[in-house]
């Protein structure tokens, strides 16, 4: 049987300044399926330029029987047009969605859009893999834990499933089912997608709960590591067979544990990786550890600040102090990583204040940053940033999920003393003024 699964096009996705990274999280689910048996293809429309008739095309090609969406907040209407198209095509075909909007409302989201048939919340290979099982052999759909679908009118949802214990249960991503063609912007900031990249996982989850964030829709707050021999396994992989000369650890947050941090960098460094980038956490990270990063060929660190301000940090769950921030960027600067970048949110929390924004401009142009990124507020589905903000009534009326984006508009949200235009002035306000300085 034939899967294909789909990124839908981004709203951003030609914007050049930002971040564009191949879909891994399909390329795992493609790796559990294909050994299992099934047949994938992956069809990246952040990539390739999206009409009805190319889909029509790819489905008369590759004679897909599921379809597979995987969408974030602002995708989740382009995702939903595209299984409306292959309805049309063959009412036939199923088509099932899943990623961090499904996880966070699985079953607003099949009574909003009618064209998914099922919905996949929690980790998905084995969900979707027992979806397939069940097309294929019409076995018991009740039982197949993690996923939502429709019965007649009503929407039913089964129980979540548990994690996967092992991470290395799963095969190495299916990086053969991308085009490695030129790509707009950068696979990390610093880094052009110019170089052959690649994005690399030694584990899934984080233990902490701040607010903004909606991980925790699908992970918990667990983490599960990866064994180090088998990352190094997938290290020598990506060397021998595609020659990448970057490399992105995009774990949700790298270095938690130190010792296992530094047998990484080993590893790294032993098999000929010259350069890698990764994002981590000020209160996680010692001189020590970055010095052996820096050895391994580590050329960029970033650290996830989001405020100067310790009431903000403390509203925010961080977890985290600005005395813990200055520590470990002019550590990272002293031992001589290219790039240290810092990234800040503006209105992370509600209740930020001019005075609280202020200590955040202080912290960003006292600090030896490279690179920096403000972004404003997104209160995505989920979080508890998006329950404070709705309560208050902050997100405007006229707000649809694809306004959900970080950047390149102005937000359809308020908070309680920044405007939408204040929010997008105070964001132009504060890059400028650490770019634009003569140092």
């Amino acid at each position: 049987m034939n899967v294909l699964l789909i990124r839908p096009p981004n709203p951003l996705q030609h914007v050049k300044i930002l971040t564009h990274t191949k879909p891994m999280n399909l390329a795992y689910l493609a790796s559990y399926l294909r050994k299992h048996s099934f047949k994938v293809c992956i069809v990246d429309y952040e990539t390739r330029q999206y009409s009805d008739d190319d889909l029509f095309q790819i489905l008369n090609d590759k004679k897909p029987s599921i379809i597979g969406v995987s969408c974030m907040t602002p995708t989740i209407r382009n995702g939903a047009k595209i299984c409306y198209v292959v309805k049309k095509y063959s009412n036939d075909i199923v088509t099932v969605v899943g990623g961090p909007h499904a996880n966070s409302l699985p079953v607003q989201v099949l009574k909003e859009f009618l064209a998914f048939d099922y919905l996949i919340y929690g980790e998905g290979e084995v969900t979707l893999l027992e979806l397939c099982n069940y097309v294929q052999n019409r076995s018991a759909l009740e039982q197949i834990k993690g996923l939502v679908y429709r019965n007649g009118k009503e929407i039913m949802q089964n129980p979540k499933r548990e994690l996967i214990n092992d991470l290395d249960e799963i095969p190495f991503p299916a990086r053969d089912l991308f085009e490695y063609g030129k790509q707009v912007g950068h696979v990390s900031r610093g880094f052009s997608n110019k170089l052959l990249a690649t994005t690399l996982y030694t584990s899934r989850g984080c233990p902490y709960s701040c607010g903004f964030c909606a991980i925790q829709n699908t992970f918990g707050r667990t983490v599960r590591f990866r064994k180090i021999s088998k990352i190094e396994e997938e290290i020598r992989m990506l060397v021998k067979d595609y020659n990448f000369n970057h490399i992105v650890i995009a774990d949700d947050t790298f270095c938690l544990k130190k010792d296992r941090t530094i047998e990484l960098c080993d590893v790294l460094k032993r098999n000929g990786i010259k350069s890698w980038s990764c994002d981590t956490r000020a209160n996680t990270i010692t001189k020590e550890v970055l010095v052996m990063m820096k050895q391994s060929g580590c050329k960029k660190v970033a650290f996830g600040v989001e405020s100067g301000s310790e009431r903000i940090l403390g509203l925010n769950n961080k977890q985290v102090t600005v005395e813990q921030i200055k520590s470990a960027v002019n550590w990272a600067n002293e031992v001589g990583i290219k790039h240290v970048e810092g990234d800040f949110i503006i209105g992370s929390d509600p209740s930020e204040t001019i005075n609280d924004l202020e200590m955040t401009r202080k912290l960003i142009l006292s600090l030896p940053w490279t690179l920096i990124s403000v972004s404003v507020i997104v209160p995505f589905p989920g979080t508890h940033v998006y329950e404070i903000m709705r309560e208050k009534g902050m997100i405007h009326d006229d707000a649809d999920w694809e306004d959900f984006v970080m950047f390149g508009s102005t937000p359809k949200w308020h908070t309680e003393h920044f405007s939408s235009e204040d929010l997008i002035e105070l964001q132009k306000k504060i890059t400028k003024e650490f770019y634009l300085r003569p140092n």
